[in-house]
């Protein structure tokens, strides 16, 4: 059964990371969005999230 993922993406196409909605709590996505960018050296702007069923 497929289920929902959040789902990191830089500058809309390359995919950086990918998580389940099970167990994140509020602010995480925000989070990992610096921290992506941080270890990649991007800008966190550069980053987009979108939902998709895995």
């Amino acid at each position: 059964m497929k289920e929902p993922y959040i789902v990191f993406y830089y500058r809309g196409w390359e995919e950086l990371l990918a998580y389940t909605f099970r167990g994140t709590f509020k602010g995480e996505a925000e989070a990992t969005i610096q921290l992506l960018a941080a270890e990649n050296g991007v800008d966190p702007k550069d980053i987009t999230t979108k939902i998709e069923r895995r």
